[in-house]
């Protein structure tokens, strides 16, 4: 473990999840080290990688450590397997809640974050306590939007990411209540997910983000996005991209678990009609990522609970 001295129940713990890709860890934790706004205490995680990637991490945080020194603690929690996104940000909730933190910001590692980007979404929760997660604008490298928010619909795979490809919302717009922020870049009121129990470990990758926002939207949470907040993200950095044959199968698995938990009959009706009767476009995508996306069908109708097997099955080459 590396770390420097905390302060004292700090307001704010940054949950930023590794899995065999210390170099893009470590690219945004020397952002979240140059955010001067307000004092927190990064949770670097570490999903059972090995030996030599914790070996990399350490060294990479302490020389962080020295090259931007301030108010900010690091501290390094090894785990010891892959427990997927929820498990791996279940172990940092619990850690945040440990430390008495108001609030728990999830991070993916490939974000690229701003040093002011932290501050408007604490305002937020500060001023608002109604709102149980708020999130930012999440870009593309290119500029345009990955995500402003996101929303269940009658479309391939369910799921919306709200302006997805488009041009960003004016930086006066919002902010809007929306159905779920996608866990790229969310914070969260420790609290409120930790009496939720967190993220729900069955769905391991994808889909956990939209149950639990359903969870607090059921308890009277808002969840809130931020146009004028804006970070870039490289999204499908630890699923091999958007149409790899791991994905597919846990996008396809997990929408079914989601379906048999909460699903309406709308819900129900467009998963047949956009992923059962459309199965034969997804061969676009070529033979092994459409057949990752029927077994995860079947996998979700039986009941799979997806983990680290089913990664180490369809992220192989």
């Amino acid at each position: 473990m590396v770390e420097r001295t905390a302060p004292k129940a700090p307001r704010i713990a940054a949950l930023l999840l590794n899995w065999r890709r210390a170099d893009l860890t470590l690219r945004c934790l020397a952002d979240l080290l140059a955010v001067r706004s307000t004092p927190m205490h990064v949770v670097v995680l570490d999903n059972g990688s090995g030996e030599a990637e914790l070996a990399s991490l350490r060294t990479g945080i302490a020389a962080a450590l020295r090259e931007q020194p301030g108010a900010h603690s690091v501290e390094l929690l090894a785990l010891p397997d892959n427990r997927g996104f929820t498990g791996g940000m279940n172990a940092g909730f619990r850690r945040a809640h440990e430390l008495g933190c108001a609030y728990a910001l999830v991070l993916n590692n490939d974000l690229r974050l701003g040093a002011d980007f932290l501050a408007p979404l604490v305002s937020v929760l500060d001023l608002d306590a109604s709102v149980a997660a708020v999130g930012p604008t999440v870009l593309h490298p290119d500029g345009t939007v990955w995500a402003q928010g996101g929303r269940t619909a009658f479309v391939p795979n369910g799921l919306v990411l709200c302006g997805h490809n488009g041009p960003p919302a004016p930086t006066s717009s919002g902010p809007e209540a929306v159905e779920f922020l996608p866990g790229a870049c969310v914070l969260f009121r420790t609290d409120l997910v930790h009496a939720l129990g967190g993220f729900d470990d069955a769905y391991f990758m994808y889909w956990e983000d939209v149950d639990l926002c359903e969870r607090l939207r059921a308890r009277g949470g808002k969840i809130v996005w931020l146009p004028w907040v804006r970070v870039e993200h490289a999204a499908g950095q630890s699923s091999g991209g958007g149409r790899s044959p791991l994905r597919k199968y846990l996008m396809a698995c997990n929408a079914v678990r989601h379906l048999k938990a909460r699903g309406t009959l709308r819900g129900w009706l467009g998963w047949f009609c956009c992923d059962v009767l459309a199965w034969p476009l997804v061969l676009s995508s070529g033979l092994r990522p459409a057949w990752a996306k029927l077994c995860g069908t079947f996998a979700g109708l039986f009941g799979h609970r997806a983990g680290a097997a089913d990664v180490a099955r369809w992220l192989a080459r």
